[in-house]
């Protein structure tokens, strides 16, 4: 079985797109002043993370050049052709950089059992041994019956301080970890940590502990001799320390314990039980210092996730929010980093009896993707095996971004498979005119996706690299820094951490998933507009940097099932700034009465 945990929670994958894929054509061209900038920029993306936008500036001068639609269709010189091909080697060999997020860095600095906390008590991330020890996960609330009763005011105090309302800055702690982890009870630092930008602090939770590896036991057995047995009564005495809770433990005399304890300091030639436990403790604590607390790969937050795996190898997996039961809804996420709705919201669907399906799309998540198809036949396989299989029946279809394609060129194809569709944000499909309205990044990236998409992966490794090292808020940072509405939203507290586990639900698989949406915006199905037959109502946030009524108010005279209600005070994260509005909407459409 494959391991499922690796030193940082975003991983690295293979390359998908070979140039052969989308390589202008050289045909002689000779160097642009641009090229150089474009190869020093690319060489100084990979190691410094302010050099990005300077590399997106030159590729979005480059693209000018020879894209078909400027006439212009000079291709790339050889001379820059062959230091792209010596940076995309770059990337495939150099070692993962050392984690520079002060919040990874709070869970794997330490062997031990760690969480982070957001202001309000939600989970933004824990190790392995955390999620054992607090029985908790990413994006989940803290239950703080996992705090002793005696150390529950100053945990109360530290996390009122995070607040800013109070100046408990840390606290030793006691934790008894949940009865199902099988693991002792033990001591904690708890502390502050402050992210720049951000309102209100995080609280770092970690063991102060040692832990007693098992590679600890098998040291003591090869270097001095110990039997099975007795390694095992020297674990209980560094946990313990104690013999009668020993004798206990162990099911045998406190004699018996006494007698071995004695031949364990025999043959470790430690005189005493003061020395032996120093001697265990040092054995210990080298172990610990060539172990740094695991991350865990992504994960469901809501604990619901369910799978179906084909006999062809495909993988699909999705959650639900709402009520177990209620009526279907399924839910396709794009490129905003939300997915998960915020408890209260959940809420209000589960008393409306709605079951709102959030489907993984391939590449996203624990969903397979196959570069053996192209990204528009790999979605509609997955979303017909989900249909097919769990939904059975006409439903509601709601597609954030670009998510929405595939419903939307499902229902083109199969025509009963929903009764009304719901478009969030900017699709790409439903205005064309949209993508020179998006920011510099996003424009440049969907631009080289089209035509040259071996370039958009090199930029989107690089990009990934860069958030392996740096953290979420690298991405989050460049992708919203111009949008104030958006920035104040990914530094709320509230859904900071839901924020987060959508960044790594898209990028657990590696770059490839984002690539591939890059070129599914694109996707050349508008035609299924004006066939559309069932009602389809697009919210569409006025705050985005994309949004033109003008243009919009076209889509719905290209068809007149189609709704557009404008959003205000409303941006790329409307999922979260307009949760109420959105479940609303859903709620409505799923009580629509299905046709007969």
């Amino acid at each position: 079985m494959p391991d499922q945990t690796h030193k940082g929670q975003l991983a690295d994958q293979a390359f998908l797109f070979g140039p052969e894929d989308g390589r202008a054509p050289e045909d002689g061209a000779p160097a642009d002043p641009i090229d150089m900038q474009i190869v020093a920029s690319t060489y100084r993306s990979i190691v410094d993370q302010d050099a990005f936008e300077d590399m997106i500036a030159s590729w979005a001068t480059k693209l000018d050049q020879i894209e078909p639609e400027t006439g212009r269709k000079r291709g790339l010189s050889q001379q820059l052709f062959g230091q792209l091909m010596m940076a995309r080697h770059t990337l495939e060999t150099l070692d993962i950089p050392a984690e520079n997020d002060p919040l990874k860095r709070a869970i794997t600095d330490v062997p031990g059992p760690a969480v982070v906390l957001t202001p309000d008590g939600r989970v933004a991330m824990a190790n392995i041994a955390g999620e054992r020890a607090f029985a908790t996960k990413q994006g989940a609330f803290l239950d703080a019956e996992v705090i002793a009763p005696a150390s529950r005011q100053d945990f109360t105090a530290l996390m009122r301080a995070a607040r800013g309302l109070g100046n408990a800055a840390q606290a030793i702690l006691t934790v008894i970890p949940h009865p199902e982890s099988d693991m002792p009870a033990f001591s904690a630092e708890g502390y502050m940590i402050a992210i720049r930008g951000q309102s209100g602090a995080h609280v770092a939770l970690r063991s102060l502990e040692i832990a007693w590896e098992p590679s600890v036991s098998a040291r003591l057995r090869e270097a001095f001799g110990l039997s099975a047995a007795e390694a095992e009564v020297a674990r209980l005495f560094f946990l313990l320390r104690d013999i009668d809770r020993i004798a206990k433990a162990r099911g045998v005399s406190k004699l018996t314990v006494r007698t071995q304890v004695k031949t364990i300091m025999a043959k470790v030639e430690a005189p005493s039980n003061v020395d032996l436990m120093r001697l265990l403790a040092m054995i210990a604590g080298r172990e610990a210092m060539g172990q740094r607390g695991e991350s865990p790969v992504w994960q469901d937050p809501l604990g619901r996730e369910e799978r179906i795996e084909t006999p062809d190898g495909r993988v699909v997996t999705w959650t639900w929010m709402g009520a177990r039961d209620g009526r279907p809804a399924v839910l396709l996420r794009g490129f905003p980093m939300t997915y998960i709705l915020p408890p209260e919201a959940e809420d209000r669907l589960r008393r409306a009896g709605v079951k709102l399906y959030a489907l993984s799309r391939p590449g996203y998540g624990n969903s397979s993707l196959h570069k053996d198809l192209d990204v528009r036949q790999d979605n509609l396989a997955a979303l017909r095996i989900f249909l097919d299989r769990v939904v059975r029946q006409p439903c509601l279809g709601v597609g954030m971004s670009n998510g929405f394609v595939p419903l939307l060129e499902e229902q083109h194809a199969n025509p009963a498979r929903f009764h009304a569709l719901i478009a969030i944000g900017y699709t790409g499909v439903l205005d064309r005119s949209g993508i020179h309205r998006l920011q510099p990044i996003q424009k440049t990236m969907m631009r080289m996706a089209a035509h040259t998409p071996w370039l958009a992966e090199l930029i989107a490794k690089s990009g990934h690299r860069m958030m392996r090292q740096h953290g979420v808020d690298w991405y989050l940072e460049r992708a919203y820094r111009t949008r104030p509405l958006d920035m104040r939203t990914c530094q709320n507290p509230e859904v900071a951490a839901l924020i987060r586990n959508a960044c790594e639900h898209l990028l657990k698989q590696g770059h490839g998933a984002f690539v591939r949406d890059l070129q599914l915006a694109g996707a050349p199905i508008d035609e299924a507009i004006e066939r559309l037959a069932i009602p389809l109502l697009f919210l569409a946030p006025t705050l985005d940097g994309v949004f033109d009524e003008a243009a919009y108010r076209r889509v719905e005279r290209r068809n007149p099932l189609v709704r557009v209600e404008p959003v205000p005070e409303a941006g790329e994260l409307i999922f979260y700034q307009h949760s109420r509005l959105i479940v609303d909407r859903i709620i409505e459409l799923t009580q629509t009465p299905v046709p007969a």
